[in-house]
């Protein structure tokens, strides 16, 4: 959903990141993420060539927490660590899991719980889900002669247009905080 609004001149365009970061290898990350599937090449750089294959590895039994990963493939597709429930379109793909060791050094410390790593490997899944359904934004503003002033990409829209909007606006001078406000109050009305 791309939007745009001007003010005295200015033109500030808000659109969909059409080349995010991508969590699993633009980012620092604790899990990885395991994924067979026969026509997508998923989550992180797998040399296993099957589940049984890794769950006989020396890596599978250091272990520390595992989650399993679902994929519903329909219009999209969408990723959890909780089954779909849709028996023709959703299935178990993989999992994302951590050693107790990159557990140690992700967090600086030695007693990490298995649920602060669990909550981590969470948010990982969600973050990657948000990834490949374009969730992030940006934006440009252009001047009075139509050239890009200010620019900045990567803002992830949770569901509420005022908190990226928002954001968005934190990143630029006063100078152009009122094309934002503008932004908001047009789509409030919209609402």
């Amino acid at each position: 959903m791309a939007m745009e609004t001007k003010l005295h001149g200015y033109t500030l365009k808000i659109m969909p990141d059409d080349s995010p970061l991508n969590p699993r290898t633009d980012c620092d990350h604790l899990g990885t993420m395991l994924c067979w599937h026969r026509r997508y090449t998923l989550g992180d750089n797998n040399p296993y060539d099957n589940p049984q294959e890794f769950e006989e590895s020396d890596t599978a039994k250091e272990m520390f927490v595992c989650l399993p990963v679902y994929m519903l493939d329909h219009s999209g597709l969408f990723f959890s660590v909780h089954d779909f429930g849709d028996p023709w379109d959703s299935g178990q793909l993989g999992i994302i899991y951590c050693t107790k060791e990159e557990a140690q050094k992700w967090y600086g410390k030695e007693d990490v719980s298995p649920d602060e790593a669990k909550r981590e490997l969470i948010a990982e899944v969600e973050n990657y889900n948000e990834y490949m359904n374009g969730s992030w934004y940006g934006f440009y503003i252009e001047g009075l002669d139509g050239d890009v002033e200010d620019s900045c990409w990567g803002f992830l829209y949770n569901g509420d247009m005022k908190d990226l909007i928002d954001e968005m606006k934190a990143c630029v001078s006063d100078e152009h905080h009122a094309l934002f406000d503008k932004m908001v109050t047009s789509k409030a009305a919209c609402m």
